[in-house]
């Protein structure tokens, strides 16, 4: 019990350390979550608002913060253990409640990536997620970001119930599901609210813009 409960600090506090905010903020004296539009401290913004070389490091970061400690958990715990699913949550949750950033985290995506890449090849986690998450990217797509995002996880959560068993492994992803709609459903609701889309590549569908684009579009105010 002792060591599940150990690498799960571990894991925690890995994943509170905010690369994303501390390489521009030491090295290129920018605060980005003051130059980004929505304030977020992850890599995404960095690519935008830094560049893509520091978003590259940053990006990897991000990823390693994840996998590092899940694989290093692995060596000395089993993933069939209940307690694992502390395990496995503890860095999605250190990033987006870090103590770094006084529990205003990031949108964990990237870390989230890392920790399934930590847990291969014991479980199809990673593809689970990468597969919904380029989908809905690209054949059928998803407007805006937030959206595409909480919809992912949540099929990601889904389908993990047919191809993992484990419940340890289930209850992890609940969890990490949990935290990463939490942060994003609140910039859905706050700023994009009045708008959504889905795309069959460029054809739209069906969905609805925001009161500024209609605006735009008609040219009414």
């Amino acid at each position: 019990m002792l060591t599940y409960l150990f690498w799960t600090v571990v894991s925690f506090f890995s994943g509170s350390v905010m690369y994303s905010y501390l390489i521009p903020k030491l090295f290129y004296r920018k605060d980005i979550t003051k130059i980004s539009k929505d304030g977020n401290p992850g890599c995404g913004n960095v690519f935008t608002c830094i560049g893509i070389p520091c978003g590259i490091i940053c990006l990897l970061l991000e990823l390693a913060k994840g996998a590092v400690p899940i694989w290093l958990s692995l060596q000395y715990v089993s993933p069939d253990n209940i307690m694992f699913a502390g395990v496995l949550a503890a860095p999605v949750l250190g990033h987006a409640f870090s103590p770094m950033l006084k529990n205003h985290g990031g949108k964990a995506i990237a870390v989230t990536f890392g920790t399934y890449i930590g847990l291969c090849p014991h479980s199809l986690l990673l593809f689970l997620l990468a597969i919904p998450f380029v989908f809905f990217s690209t054949a059928l797509r998803i407007t805006p970001h937030s959206l595409r995002v909480m919809t992912t996880y949540a099929v990601t959560l889904g389908s993990s119930f047919f191809f993992e068993e484990r419940i340890s492994l289930l209850l992890g992803t609940a969890i990490i599901t949990a935290a990463v709609i939490y942060r994003h459903i609140g910039d859905y609701l706050r700023r994009e609210k009045r708008q959504y889309g889905i795309y069959i590549f460029s054809l739209r569908l069906f969905g609805r813009a925001s009161g500024e684009q209609e605006i735009s579009r008609t040219g009414k105010a």
